[in-house]
């Protein structure tokens, strides 16, 4: 780890600096960043050493702009409505702590989306499930049937493709929304943690449905991305072997992919989806139990004047 980043860490806090609110908050952040050089290098290779210091830079600057860019808005659109005598409950809207509650519970509304949505991809999954054939020769002439024989079958298998789609796309919006709210911090690890892993569940599941409708084009990308799987270090062919089942993709991969797809992913979805809802419930009471708390302890905490007490 040269010299040049620590150069980079130096001016970056020289530039938050600028900022006295959003540096004294976040200056010891910074200077556990910097100190952990030594450590990353005695653990770490130095070329891991330095991705991992530099990505905690990153992370830094990303995190602190955001607030900062924040910050200001809220304070510019503060002084407009003071300016323009509005009421108080419109200045407290538009304080940060306001502001993150708004995100988090934007957050939890988009958990119950996420719930239903895999409770829809289960059902709809179900239904198909008495129809589709999982082999070579019968998997794109059962899907077929489907669409055109089975009553409502078309509905189904849109409604399915919809919610597997829509579900990976509103995990991610509520990644960006939750590190918006700061609710990657400790005390909503759980519903975090949960959340990134409900997130790569649900890519999964869109990745091993490539090949389950057994046409030309995801034929050849879902070959593609094998070569791509066999390439990661140490566990890639014995990956890739596990997937393919063989020395080709044949009836055998279909039916991985399938058990995968149904059985393994499908179950984790639904069990990480309860789990992150509950787990951003439970934090939301607790932090309106805290807030309680504390405005009940200011209230004592400020006594009244002694009407019975002489003035000197």
């Amino acid at each position: 780890m040269n010299s040049q980043d620590l150069e980079i860490a130096g001016k970056i806090g020289e530039l938050v600096s600028h900022f006295s609110e959003e540096w004294e908050e976040y200056q010891d952040w910074l200077r556990d960043i910097i100190s952990s050089r030594s450590i990353l290098l005695e653990r770490h290779r130095a070329w891991q050493a330095v991705g991992i210091f530099r990505w905690r830079l990153f992370y830094f600057v990303t995190y602190v702009g955001t607030v900062i860019v924040v910050n200001r808005l809220l304070k510019k659109l503060k002084s407009i409505c003071l300016a323009k005598d509005s009421v108080n409950f419109t200045i407290q809207l538009l304080k940060l702590d306001r502001y993150r509650y708004i995100l988090q519970r934007t957050a939890t509304l988009l958990a119950v989306v996420e719930l239903t949505l895999c409770g829809i991809a289960a059902v709809t999954g179900i239904l198909l499930a008495f129809y589709y054939q999982p082999t070579a020769l019968g998997a794109y002439q059962s899907l077929t049937t489907i669409v055109n024989e089975v009553t409502n079958g078309s509905l189904i298998l849109s409604l399915h493709n919809l919610a597997g789609h829509s579900l990976i796309v509103l995990a991610l919006v509520q990644i960006v929304i939750m590190f918006l709210g700061r609710e990657f911090l400790l005390p909503w690890l759980t519903a975090w943690i949960s959340g990134i892993c409900l997130t790569l569940t649900a890519i999964g599941l869109g990745w091993t449905a490539i090949v389950l409708n057994w046409e030309q084009t995801s034929f050849w990308r879902f070959k593609i991305e094998l070569n791509i799987v066999a390439s990661i270090p140490f566990v890639g062919s014995f990956l890739r072997d596990i997937l393919l089942g063989g020395n080709s993709i044949s009836s055998i991969t279909l039916q991985h992919m399938y058990a995968l797809h149904s059985y393994i992913l499908a179950v984790i979805a639904i069990i990480l989806s309860i789990a992150h809802l509950a787990a951003l419930i439970c934090q939301e009471q607790n932090e309106k139990l805290d807030n309680k708390r504390l405005r009940v302890t200011q209230l004592f905490s400020e006594s009244p004047p002694n009407k019975n007490s002489s003035s000197v």
